[in-house]
């Protein structure tokens, strides 16, 4: 449980990091999509790091815009596509082929990178 004074349960996205860890065949990109605590990025790249074999793990965020009734066009004409990740130069490689995958369909000007 989370609230004032309290850590935010992490316990699930540990889990998911650790079974990713386990059975990727190769470099990975993870994609947060939704808004999850603060410092869980951290979490899930330490737990993948402490588990990990040769492979390499880059985690992006890409929150939603997404409003109810609306959120099949949002997905098909964001307004704009907000993408972080780490300024290491194969984060920013990471980044970029999340850009490319979205500039299939979003104008390049309305995606954002940090």
């Amino acid at each position: 449980a989370s609230g004032a004074g309290r850590a935010a349960d992490l316990r699930y996205i540990e889990s998911v990091g650790r079974t990713v860890a386990q059975y990727a065949n190769g470099n990975k990109i993870i994609i947060e999509k939704s808004t999850v605590p603060v410092k869980t990025a951290q979490a899930l790249d330490r737990v993948l790091n402490a588990n990990k074999g040769k492979q390499n793990f880059w985690i992006l965020s890409n929150p939603e815009f997404l409003a109810e009734g609306t959120a099949v066009k949002d997905l098909d004409d964001p307004d704009r596509v907000l993408i972080g990740g780490p300024t290491s130069d194969e984060g920013v490689v990471a980044t970029n082929i999340l850009v490319d995958i979205y500039a299939n369909w979003v104008p390049r000007e309305r995606i954002l990178t940090t």
